[in-house]
């Protein structure tokens, strides 16, 4: 069989004809599994279907009629034999010729050509190359069964099946040919870069025995085809002298170097020459780099590199499977460039080649994963065997390619862990060490520890579960993996933590597993979107059982409320990673939503990798980037008997030196006034996390309650931060209004108070209605409720609250002395976390709370967190945070001292009548 790599050759050889098979196959479908017995490949097929693609998308299959809110539906499905034949004509310029035919990315498949079975594959991951024969020129029928049978494949929820995001689609995609082979030729090239000796170390393998071919010679050439400064490398022969060589071919000390800033690629192009002349050429793309760990950090061209990754699921809506063009995975690199990433981790599946040559030429570094999903067995001989399999043709395809610098076993294995070490051993020596490698990502997570033949570590925590968090490496969790949902969620706000502690024992690169994973409320205006093989039924169904709920008219505010929430923690667990000396690097879960297990839309961009309208690309750069500022503090509010202090640190994983340049930083009110200002001279730089100053500014000029704005900026660069800081006054008298009370149970002294006018300011006992309301959370929700709660359930965890953040008006009067946005910020972080938010169901659907929580998209209960009404002649308003009890949190008692004021002023007006009976049923 012929070496996958060398049928995607950039330049088509002149003495490699080929004959591409795109366009009208006929088709048949085999859903009884009969096709064989009843020997179909003697037919001739009357439906027809265009190739490359899927059935899906010729409308072949099974309709969908049941729709699932479990992921994006899939209109037509089918799981199965299915049967595509076409007429060939092979040249008179064959005969006598050997052939091939190349299927760029299918399912299993068994070739007939004239009814006669000329190969089979079960390959997922790599062009499938069946050997075809000696085919006499003239007419032949070639039929091509597919069978996208899961078990088929020991891959278990991997993404190369997964009808969660890929879909597992029947078809044929990308490159579709047949080949002629000539009797002597490049079987296949290796191309090991040697950046501190500017070489490429190439291994060559001949196809047909050497013998006698004592004339043979290679010719080596190489361009530097895609940067500004050319370079021509000096043109090399070799003799050859075996079937199998090992060549230097040296660059030059002109060459350039390949990196995410300056990806400069060479053109290679290695000609055969025998007695008659050329007999074959190969073109391909090398880049000169080297890429490998030192300490806990990698090292690219022997510069620190911090790996800012983000994964990739597979989630293209349109066709259900990957694209396999370059220029679909450039619009994509480069819009993920947008918001600083330079990293891509391919979860439990491994992209077509023209993801490989789009990052080659975006300079994005590539983790490439084998499609698995399941636990290691040693006595599991056919998955051992298919998992290497996948593992050799990954590297054969695509190990030339200089983005490939990371491969993975596959998401979140356990099991036997002789399997990954063995198999990590064997592949790495298959592949002559070029790449790093790891026994999967987030392996064997319940026991967390590194594997003494990996060369980094994708984990989501150094350690066993612990209740400070000290081994975590990012900042939320579901609560079966952590019972507070991690130190985002669990943890006073501030700006210090990193993960130093989590890492400060290893020897080798940590990459935190899948950080963030918060939901967002879906955006219903993206649906016109989906106008391909996936549909938004999950979100059709979602959108109607809001407007049953009597909320319909909130869609949009819960989606920008919650975005924005989501915003700020992914601002913080990039900020935490960044800021973590030695940290090797992080992989986003995601930038992009995730539309599958439950539906978990997680991303600040939808599934077709377009913004909600939550940040700017370059607001995202300030936080995530190669190069960004940091303010470290104790905490996000303060009080002004106070003096705010904090510390600046640059993190510069750039190459260019910032040695002498000027930080700024200064303080601004809500109308930009200037308040406090300072700057700052760099020193001589000798890490990349460099201190650059201390900030100590009183407080005690601002009177009332006031949000800040600190903003960092780095002289004459693009480099900037702000971080918003909350002051509230000291000394506020939490003073009772006259005549108003102050209850904790809704009894009937409190009704009969309140029918007679009496102002009434409830904080219910949260224990007594704890069966009315749901629990407290400050993040939003940790990828999807109800995924967690069953699991949760099932391994006697707690559950988590299932909360998207809050909703509310920041212009009400309720909120005149305590500024705030409309959505959840750190300032709201004590207030709710130590709250119940009331199920407000049994209220009219008009009825809205000051301060509504967002529910799930599962559940869909109207949530208060404060919220009025008039009784009888009285007035109520209901906190379901216990502020009074919550004095040492400055802004918890500042938003009671607001509460207490609003109920004293002219403003509080309930509009809303309620009965006692209606509240009782509430409360």
């Amino acid at each position: 069989m012929l070496n996958v790599w060398c049928l995607c050759a950039h330049a088509q050889p002149s003495a490699r004809e080929r004959i591409f098979l795109n366009g009208t196959w006929g088709f048949c479908m085999d859903p009884q599994n009969i096709g064989i017995a009843q020997r179909w490949m003697d037919r001739l097929f009357t439906e027809t279907v265009i190739l490359p693609g899927s059935m899906a998308q010729w409308h072949k299959g099974i309709r969908n009629t049941q729709p699932t809110t479990q992921h994006l539906n899939t209109t037509w499905s089918y799981a199965g034999k299915a049967w595509y034949q076409k007429r060939v004509c092979i040249p008179v310029s064959w005969k006598n010729r050997s052939a091939i035919l190349c299927l760029e990315r299918t399912k299993a498949t068994t070739v007939w050509m004239d009814g006669i079975p000329v190969g089979k594959s079960t390959l997922l991951s790599a062009a499938q190359v069946i050997e075809l024969g000696y085919p006499e020129p003239g007419w032949h029928t070639l039929t091509i069964c597919v069978d996208n049978t899961p078990s088929l494949f020991p891959v278990g929820g991997s993404h190369a099946l997964s009808v969660h995001t890929q879909t597992n689609w029947n078809g044929i995609i990308g490159n579709i040919f047949l080949e002629r082979r000539s009797d002597f030729q490049l079987a296949q090239i290796r191309v090991k870069p040697d950046a501190n000796k500017r070489l490429f170390q190439l291994g060559i393998r001949l196809r047909n025995a050497y013998k006698g071919k004592k004339t043979a010679r290679i010719k080596i050439e190489a361009l530097a085809w895609n940067t500004g400064k050319k370079h021509i490398a000096k043109t090399q022969w070799y003799n050859i002298i075996a079937d199998s060589v090992e060549l230097d071919y040296r660059l030059g000390r002109d060459a350039l170097f390949w990196d995410e800033y300056h990806p400069a690629l060479y053109r290679l192009t290695v000609t055969l020459y025998d007695k008659r002349g050329i007999a074959d050429r190969m073109v391909l793309n090398a880049g000169l780099r080297s890429f490998f760990p030192q300490g806990t950090q990698f090292r690219i061209n022997n510069r620190v590199t911090f790996l800012r990754g983000k994964n990739e699921s597979c989630v293209f809506p349109l066709t259900g499977f990957p694209p396999a063009t370059v220029s679909a995975w450039r619009r994509l690199y480069r819009i993920a460039k947008q918001y600083g990433i330079n990293h891509y981790r391919f979860h439990s599946y491994t992209p077509p080649e023209a993801a490989f040559e789009a990052a080659d030429i975006e300079g994005i570094y590539i983790q490439a994963e084998l499609p698995n999903w399941s636990n290691f067995n040693s006595k599991n001989s056919f998955q051992n065997r298919f998992l290497y399999k996948e593992g050799e043709a990954i590297l054969d395809a695509y190990g030339n390619h200089p983005s490939f610098v990371l491969l993975s076993l596959g998401n979140e294995p356990a099991g036997d862990e002789t399997v990954p070490d063995k198999m990590i051993k064997e592949l790495r020596a298959y592949d002559n060490n070029r790449r790093l490698y790891t026994a999967g990502t987030n392996a064997f997570y319940n026991d967390p520890h590194p594997r003494a033949g990996e060369d980094f570590w994708v984990t989501m925590r150094t350690g066993k579960e612990t209740a400070d968090g000290g081994f975590d490496v990012r900042g939320g969790f579901a609560t079966t993996e952590d019972r507070t949902n991690g130190i985002l969620n669990s943890m006073q706000p501030n700006t210090r933590r990193n993960y130093a502690g989590a890492i400060r024992t290893l020897d080798l690169p940590v990459v935190g597993h899948e950080i963030g994973q918060y939901q967002l409320y879906p955006d219903y205006t993206e649906l016109p979107q989906y106008t391909g093989v996936l549909q938004p039924a999950n979100l059709q169904i979602f959108r109607e059982r809001l407007q049953k709920a009597g909320m319909g008219d909130q869609a949009a505010d819960f989606c920008r409320a919650s975005g924005m929430l989501a915003v700020q923690l992914y601002r913080r667990e990039i900020e935490m990673a960044l800021g973590t000396p030695g940290f090797g690097g992080f992989q986003l879960l995601d930038l992009q939503d995730f539309p599958g297990q439950g539906t978990a839309l997680v991303g600040l961009l939808n599934a077709f990798m377009r913004s909600k309208g939550l940040v700017s690309p370059q607001t995202f750069r300030q936080f995530c980037n190669d190069r960004t500022i940091q303010v470290l503090m104790d905490t996000y509010t303060w009080t002004n008997d106070e003096s705010f202090t904090a510390d600046v640190q640059l993190v510069n994983y750039n190459p260019e030196h910032v040695s002498g340049k000027t930080v700024h930083w200064r303080i601004t009110n809500p109308k930009g006034q200037v308040l406090g200002s300072g700057k700052w001279r760099i020193g001589k730089e000798s890490k990349a996390i460099i201190p650059v100053g201390n900030i100590r500014f009183p407080l005690s000029g601002i009177a009332a309650a006031t949000k800040l704005n600190l903003q960092v900026i780095l002289e004459g660069t693009a480099c900037r931060n702000s971080y918003p800081v909350w002051v509230y006054p000291f000394k506020e008298e939490l003073a009772v209004p006259a005549g108003a009370i102050i209850a904790r149970t809704l009894d009937d002294k409190t009704i009969n108070a309140l029918q007679t006018g009496a102002n009434v300011l409830l904080f219910p006992d949260l224990e007594s209605i704890k069966e009315k309301s749901v629990g407290g959370q400050f993040i939003t929700e940790f990828w999807n409720w109800k995924v967690f709660k069953e699991a949760a359930a099932k391994q006697q965890r707690p559950q988590s609250a299932g909360t998207l953040g809050i909703l509310t008006w920041p212009e009400l009067p309720l909120f005149d002395h305590f500024p705030t946005e409309f959505y959840t910020s750190w300032q709201w972080w004590p207030i709710v976390k130590n709250a119940r938010p009331l199920i407000l169901d049994a209220l009219p659907a008009a009825y809205r709370p000051l301060v509504q929580v967002i529910d799930n998209v599962d559940r869909n209960h109207k949530l208060g967190l404060i919220f009025e009404c008039r009784v009888g002649q009285g007035k109520l308003l209901v906190c379901m945070t216990p502020l009074d009890q919550l004095k040492a949190y400055p802004a918890a008692r500042q938003l009671y001292y607001s509460m207490l004021q609003y109920m004293a002023s002219e403003h509080f007006r309930p509009a809303t009548v309620l009965s006692a009976g209606q509240l009782k049923e509430i409360l």
